[in-house]
């Protein structure tokens, strides 16, 4: 309950009551406090500036409240002789906890699960990674690209044997015709290769032996 209120007695009966809600720390304004009177299914609201007024009757038991406040009463003294009735009501700030509300824009269940099931969403950066490391769009893309240098010279390696594997096992001395003519092994070419020919060819190293 809050602080008792401050009655100001004027004049006569019935009783016009009236008077001000305010903050019970600085006497600031309370707007729109709700005033009841209990067991009388009858009361007012204060203004803007927290002025109220009512008739009442000697006796009657009011309750005031307002959000943000804590619940005050007032008991009408039994014996009036003024007509008038002020007082100042001092009320205590409150803290309420209110439980959390989640506003949903879908009326039920079902309607959530049709809207969820229409619903296109874009895609993610999961979706998008996996779908650039497809196969076919990265062989796509590898026949697309340039060999850099390490690949070139493992090319020009893989050429360098090739041309050796033909020649007979002899790296090649020259190329004639382009760079896609046959290798000439490089002994067709030597001087002392041809001698030695020569002079096997006069021993009769080529002969056949019977």
């Amino acid at each position: 309950m809050g602080r008792a209120p401050i009655a100001i007695a004027q004049q006569g009966k019935p009783v016009q009551f009236s008077g001000l809600t305010l903050t019970s720390d600085s006497m600031s304004v309370v707007p729109f406090a709700t005033i009841l009177v209990k067991n009388r299914f009858k009361g007012t609201v204060s203004d803007l500036k927290g002025f109220f007024s009512m008739v009442l009757l000697p006796g009657d038991s009011l309750v005031f409240s307002a959000v943000g406040y804590r619940a005050s009463t007032f008991v009408m003294p039994d014996r009036l002789d003024e007509k008038f009735y002020s007082v100042l009501v001092p009320m205590e700030r409150d803290t309420v906890d209110l439980p959390a509300a989640v506003i949903y824009p879908w009326p039920s269940k079902e309607a959530f699960r049709q809207e969820f099931l229409a619903l296109e969403l874009k895609d993610d950066a999961t979706s998008i990674a996996r779908r650039n490391l497809e196969k076919d769009l990265l062989v796509q893309l590898a026949s697309a690209m340039s060999m850099d240098a390490s690949e070139n010279q493992k090319l020009y390696m893989q050429k360098v044997i090739a041309q050796t594997y033909y020649a007979g096992g002899q790296q090649p001395f020259a190329q004639f015709g382009g760079p896609n003519a046959f290798p000439i092994p490089s002994t067709l070419l030597s001087p002392g290769a041809w001698t030695q020919f020569f002079q096997a060819l006069r021993r009769g190293d080529f002969r056949r032996k019977d």
